[in-house]
């Protein structure tokens, strides 16, 4: 993680992107619906910069990612990578592009391939992006895994014979490989054991500052975001609803939802209390959101004009953006 991220242009702009998924019924498989993945999400993220999405399973954070990316198709909106249409790109141009936008899944073991060693899923990237073949590919690929804490002789191995941990590792390196400037970390601690998530998280930040990477790091671990973001952004049933410095997120949460998040997380010291929010009742479905605010069926101060108006995603005080009728936008 970088102290400060870096001033000038923005590497990454997402504007008002939307990723809806057909609900399709009857014999005919005719489109009944939409699940609104990603509903209207705006941000852009700073050279050198950690920004982090957070929110409960299902808010969106994960299609948000892979649609930046372009794994998933788009429905609307705009993303920029140094300036470029992302959306727009032709084919020639994207896969330029993805030498410079990677991600990292959150499953190690079915992000990488049972029947091929760590080393030739490594190698096949080099050598179809035309990086490096032979002797030359194979040094890249012992460098890399050593890079990221394992042995050069580990590139023979298969993906069962690693640990989780260690699995992990070899995605990073792979992610590695095309030395990209963006990483797209999709809960990438998600599935391993307590024991080994420091390692990674302490990788990725050694990684970042030796090769200048900015990172979109998705979680719903508050803890580690504290510790690993420089910006935070809170989602919401597809909705972006607070976007935060770190430092301001954590002292003083201005949405209500943000609050309820932060009052969940766990405090070691006893002699510290803290009161939890507890919210009432169940996420909305995305195929059928509520009108208004999309939290207000949960909002323990949710007002009249939550139930009819959305609110819309504003600049307030500290530089954050607030997404909230009981919060005033700066002028």
């Amino acid at each position: 993680m970088t102290e400060s991220a870096a001033a000038g242009a923005p590497v990454l702009e997402v504007k008002q992107l939307r990723k809806y998924f057909p609900i399709r019924t009857g014999v005919l498989s005719r489109i009944s619906g939409y699940v609104r993945a990603v509903d209207g999400v705006t941000f852009d993220i700073r050279p050198g910069e950690t920004f982090a999405l957070v929110g409960e399973s299902g808010c969106g954070k994960s299609t948000t990612g892979r649609t930046i990316l372009r794994l998933t198709g788009a429905t609307d909106g705009e993303v920029h990578y140094n300036g470029e249409d992302v959306l727009a790109a032709s084919g020639d141009r994207m896969r330029r592009l993805r030498k410079a936008m990677q991600i990292v899944f959150q499953d190690p073991y079915s992000a990488l391939n049972p029947r091929m060693t760590v080393g030739t899923a490594i190698r096949e990237i080099l050598q179809v992006h035309g990086v490096a073949s032979g002797p030359q590919a194979r040094e890249r690929v012992e460098e890399l895994l050593v890079r990221c804490g394992l042995e050069a002789y580990h590139s023979w191995r298969y993906p069962h014979e690693f640990s989780g941990g260690q699995r992990q590792r070899v995605v990073i390196a792979r992610a590695l490989a095309l030395d990209p400037q963006f990483i797209v970390a999709d809960e990438p601690i998600s599935a391993l054991d307590v024991s080994i998530q420091s390692q990674i998280i302490n990788l990725l930040e050694d990684l970042q500052d030796t090769y200048q990477l900015t990172y979109l790091f998705i979680s719903h671990d508050l803890s580690v975001v504290r510790h690993m973001a420089d910006r935070v952004g809170v989602m919401y049933l597809g909705k972006l609803v607070e976007v935060a410095e770190k430092r301001e997120f954590y002292r003083e949460p201005l949405h209500p939802y943000s609050q309820a998040l932060l009052s969940a997380i766990p405090v070691s010291d006893p002699a510290i209390r803290k009161t939890r929010i507890i919210l009432k009742g169940d996420v909305p479905s995305p195929a059928n959101p509520p009108a208004g605010c999309p939290f207000h069926t949960r909002c323990p101060v949710a007002m009249e004009v939550c139930r009819s108006v959305v609110p819309e995603l504003k600049p307030t005080t500290g530089g954050r953006q607030v997404a909230c009728h009981l919060v005033h936008p700066v002028s």
